[in-house]
């Protein structure tokens, strides 16, 4: 595959096109100083924009560029802790050209360049509330997501790993949960194409989903510059109210083609397993439990013989994995072409036995200047991914679950090799609940994705100010799906219907079109910009399902070999959008920038009266460190201050729900139909407004950067799927009812805690980001509450955050008893938001060394340990128990939070109440990494251009005082918006170490 993989890539290279005629290239050279002490700056790099050419500064500040194409370019000087400085000059054939950079020292770049809807800005102008991760600090993660490698680095964006399975989903929430029934995951955007993320299986495998982000390889990314706000979001109106996830790929640049090759290999481990009981430690808790309600003290078997066996059913299902990566890129150029072909491969086994996954992608960018009035984008990826599941979270017969539900006092097999069975008598001899390590073995689930997305753009200058950009793209995707649960494992359904094979095939197809006018006309010391276009977006999906039991031969086990099909199903859905839009860009004096944006779209999710939707959005920057009042000399060096304002929507629920639908109600053989929902032809959109106010500074000579929002955001016309009464004929109807608020303050502090004076001298820069939210339900159909979740422990209620924990208060245990005490009737008792959330980024850099540490951390969020429903039951089930139930109560006097062990399940442990709410703050040691790059001649002896060899880890150590696997965890998956902060039996989260090698040549 490799091999195949290298031969298409050089295969696809215009060789021909490469060649560069020495008489139409020059030299550029020059000088870079630092501003404030005129002092020589080595180790800058210098580049020659849209081209391969560069070099870094030697110790006296100088640096030389040959064969640099001759003709208009712009000359760019980037320094660590320095503001960037780009200049436009002209160089004929043959001469040598001399630029000098004066740079000023700045922990914020002002410069830096961000994707904005339909555009680019720098960031100096945006008014917009907006978050970037810059691709170098995505690449060599070894993750099958992108989302999981930002975690904890972008302010205002909190991001729960769901469950710990490769290529499960994620749960994204771009300041807060805006919403009840409608989505709260932002929107994704992959080079302009809004792209699918919702979960396209229909396997029910607990609350690990599956989403539309795996398919793209990290090492491809140039950049992912998240809006959070709505004058950041309002151009892409009905889809904005939970923010915007731009992904920009890399792509080519003029000069000879530049090879990157990349390979890493790492294993992975459970990092923190669950303290359970042993065997002796298990039989006298249930033998105790049993004495306690008037039972035989040797009820569940002799200590000292039947602990004889102590089996670590955590040691027999989670194993030491694997992880392996390599990838290739060519990229390269002339005048009018530029190219970057890429491919990588990307294989992980799980640390739960049975589980996997592996990727393969091809990417393909190119750049053409057809006419000096006409350029010409286009962005093609595919990739395919096999993914090896497990059922879990909130499944019974899971193999998590059950792997920590075995009783230690009996083997995974018998002496003969065959695995343990299930009891057959009370009190038990064998297993409760089925062996989890004969499910691993014999169940399988298997999904294998194919996808493809792509996008044409092509620009047409009319006049110097005046041009048109037109850009169609796509997002195709298929998934088929298998899954086969095995008769011989006892205690599952499967094993009396002689075996269960499952098939699902589903489809999704989006084609997109945008198209709009810009106008740049110039106006002296102003500038003046003008948008205005329209978009179209067609989506279609289709799924099929069947589901058939018994058969007679175990290697025959698809869904078509099953003598009794059960269910036969099939779907087909589509929505469209159209909408047009308008931007326009005002700025005076370079210290006054204005821009206001508009949207309307229309959609067909809602009736003919309530399609269209208005979104508008305006920002204010004032540059006042521009001023002439502004001191020159000073604490502050850069201050800039921003306001903004903006509406935007939400229309991400099912297709059809204001059209009263029908579905197939057979009597017996005869076929018939009955309906399914009740008709809204008044529901509309979900509307969100939000008010951002923030600062930009600079101190102590640009060592210090402070960026600092507030916001405020309310939502209305909540698209809710409200409960009705039962006698209409339905329980509940889509409908616009209550209001949710967010408002919360985001810090971000960047300092250069150490200046390198020289190349190869010590460097030391941080990166602290913070953000605070709090959530709030303002208002309800006729401000009633209600439950959902699991357990209905999840409430909506006004003044209350959204889906807060809402059961019995846990009071104590009575100390004369050892019964647990409560309140008389269910309360709020806990929230699954976090008070604040963030990272601690530090980069050293040393004599080629770099090291990179990122500290991740979430206070103030409850958890729902509903593993702890079956595990601290007080002995009801037969589950093994947390450790923690040696510090239960055994006789009157004793002092603990414990309720005593009760056979008959009269002590109170087992009831629902705060007593399994937990503490899940964490701070977690997410990412360290070291690397070395090789001294230049010893890399060019090689014929690189760059060699780094790099050793990495990540998800380190978690501090935390929660008792599961993680506090990192959301086991309902990622559309999951009431039941936020809930765990049953969540796969794990690996640590990895990696080893791995980048070269250039």
């Amino acid at each position: 595959m490799r091999r195949l993989l290298v031969g298409i890539l050089l295969g696809c290279i215009p060789w021909g096109s490469l060649e560069v005629k020495a008489q139409s290239t020059g030299i550029v050279q020059g000088q870079v100083t630092e501003e404030e002490s005129g002092r020589p700056l080595s180790g800058v790099q210098v580049l020659i924009v849209d081209t391969d050419r560069g070099a870094l500064t030697n110790e006296q500040g100088r640096y030389r560029i040959e064969g640099v194409p001759a003709g208009d370019l712009a000359v760019r000087a980037e320094g660590l802790g320095y503001s960037p400085d780009q200049q436009d000059v002209t160089l004929r054939p043959g001469q040598t050209l001399t630029v000098d950079f004066e740079l000023t020292i700045s922990a914020i770049k002002m410069d830096e360049v961000v994707a904005v809807a339909y555009g680019e800005r720098t960031r100096r102008e945006i008014g917009a509330s907006i978050s970037s991760v810059t691709g170098d600090r995505l690449a060599d993660v070894p993750l099958a997501r992108v989302d999981g490698a930002i975690q904890g680095k972008a302010s205002g964006v909190q991001i729960v790993q769901n469950a710990g399975n490769p290529g499960s989903g994620m749960t994204i929430r771009i300041r807060g949960s805006s919403s009840v029934s409608a989505s709260n995951q932002p929107l994704w955007v992959i080079d302009g194409v809004p792209i699918f993320d919702g979960d396209f299986s229909q396997l029910g495998m607990g609350g690990q989903d599956l989403s539309g982000v795996t398919g793209l390889s990290p090492n491809d990314i140039e950049s992912i510059d998240i809006l959070k706000d709505a004058a950041a979001t309002a151009l892409y109106g009905s889809r904005g109210s939970n923010g915007v996830v731009l992904v920009r790929t890399k792509r080519g640049a003029r000069g000879a083609p530049r090879f990157t090759i990349g390979t890493s290999l790492g294993v992975q481990d459970v990092p923190n397993r669950l303290d359970l009981l042993n065997s002796t430690e298990y039989l006298e808790y249930f033998n105790e439990s049993a004495t306690n309600d008037g039972y035989r003290e040797d009820y569940y078997g002799t200590v000292g013989v039947d602990d004889r066996i102590n089996t670590d059913w955590q040691e027999a299902l989670f194993r030491t994995a694997p992880v392996r990566n390599v990838d290739l890129s060519v990229s390269g150029g002339q005048d009018r072409v530029n190219y970057r072909l890429s491919g990588s491969y990307f294989d992980q086994n799980g640390v739960v036995m049975g589980s996997g996954y592996d990727r393969f992608n091809v990417r393909a960018n190119l750049d053409v200047n057809a006419h000096e009035r006409v350029s010409l984008k286009g962005s093609l990826g595919f990739s395919w991914e096999t993914i090896d599941r497990l059922e879990g979270d909130w499944s019974l017969t899971g193999v998590v679950p059950m792997g920590v539900a075995a009783q230690p006092i009996y083997p995974v097999r018998l002496e003969d090799g065959s695995f343990q069975g299930l009891r057959t008598q009370w009190p038990p001899d064998g297993l409760s609940y089925p062996n989890a390590v004969a499910m691993a073995t014999y169940n399988w689930a298997e999904t294998r994705t194919k996808r493809a997305i792509g996008n044409v753009e092509g620009q047409f200058q009319f006049a110097q100010a005046l041009s048109l950009t037109t850009r169609a793209g796509f997002d195709i995707l298929t998934m088929r799906e298998n899954q086969w649960e095995d008769p011989r494992v006892e205690g599952i359904y499967a094993a009396s219907a002689e075996g269960i094979a499952k098939t699902g095939f589903s489809t999704g197809d989006r084609f997109v079109m945008d198209s709009y006018l810009t106008f740049e006309p110039e106006v002296g010391d102003q500038s003046l910009t003008v948008e205005v276009g329209g978009t179209a977006e067609l989506t279609d999906r289709e799924n099929s399902f069947v589901r058939g039991e018994g058969f007679s031969n175990l290697h025959f086990n698809r869904a078509r070999n099953a003598a009794n099909p059960i269910v036969a199903d099939a779907s087909e859905t589509s929505n469209n959008l159209v909408g047009v839009f308008s931007r326009v860009d005002y700025s005076l004096n370079g210290k006054y920038f204005l821009t206001g944006n508009f949207r309307a779209d229309a959609s067909s999710r809602f009736g003919p009266e309530n399609r269209w939707g208005l979104f508008p959005g305006a920002s204010f920057v004032w540059l006042v460190s521009e001023e002439g009042f502004f001191p020159t000399e000073g604490l502050v060096n850069e201050l800039r201050f921003r306001l903004n304002y903006g509406i935007t929507g939400n229309q991400a629920i099912s297709d059809y729900p204001f059209q009263g639908l029908f579905g197939s109600a057979n009597y017996g053989s005869e076929p018939g139909l009955a309906p399914s929902t009740l008709a809204n032809e008044n529901l509309k959109w979900e509307r969100t407004r939000e008010f951002n106010v923030g600062l930009d500074a600079s101190f102590f000579r640009g060592r210090i950067g402070l960026e600092a929002d507030y916001y405020l955001k309310k939502t209305d016309d909540l698209l809710l799927s409200r409960p009705i009464t039962g006698t209409s004929g339905f329980t509940s109807v889509f409908a616009n009812v209550g209001g949710i608020e967010n408002r919360g303050v985001e810090l971000r502090i960047n300092t250069i805690n150490v200046q390198p004076r020289g190349t190869g001298d010590f460097g030391w820069s941080s990166d602290f980001n913070i953000s605070f939210n709090e959530n709030e339900v303002v208002s309800l159909f006729n401000d009633e509450p209600f439950n959902a979740g699991r357990r209905n422990v999840n409430r909506v209620e006004v003044g209350e955050p959204l889906g807060a924990f809402h059961m019995l208060r846990f009071l104590g245990v009575d100390p004369e008893t050892g019964n647990a005490t409560f309140s008389e009737d269910r309360e709020i008792v806990g929230s699954p938001h976090p008070d604040f959330t963030g990272g601690l980024n530090n980069s050293i850099q040393w004599k080629g060394f770099d090291l990179n540490t990122f500290l991740q951390f979430s206070y103030g969020a409850e958890i729902f340990n509903a593993m702890r429903l079956f595990a601290d039951a007080g002995g009801w089930y037969l589950d093994n128990q947390f450790e923690h139930v040696l510090n239960r109560w055994q006789e009157p006097g004793d002092q603990t939070n414990v309720p005593r062990a009760s056979f008959n399940g009269a002590s109170g442990a087992r009831e629902l109440s705060s007593r399994f709410i937990e503490d899940g703050s964490y701070l977690r040691i997410q990412e360290v990494t070291l690397g070395y790059t090789l001294p230049s001649d010893l890399a060019g002896r090689m014929g690189a251009s760059s060699v780094r060899l790099y050793v990495s880890g990540q998800n380190l150590y978690t501090f935390t005082d929660y008792m599961g696997f993680t506090p990192d965890v959301n086991s309902d998956g990622s559309s999951a918006n009431l039941s936020l902060g809930t765990d049953f039996y969540a796969y794990p989260i690996p640590r990895s170490l990696t080893i791995g090698v980048r070269g250039t040549w």
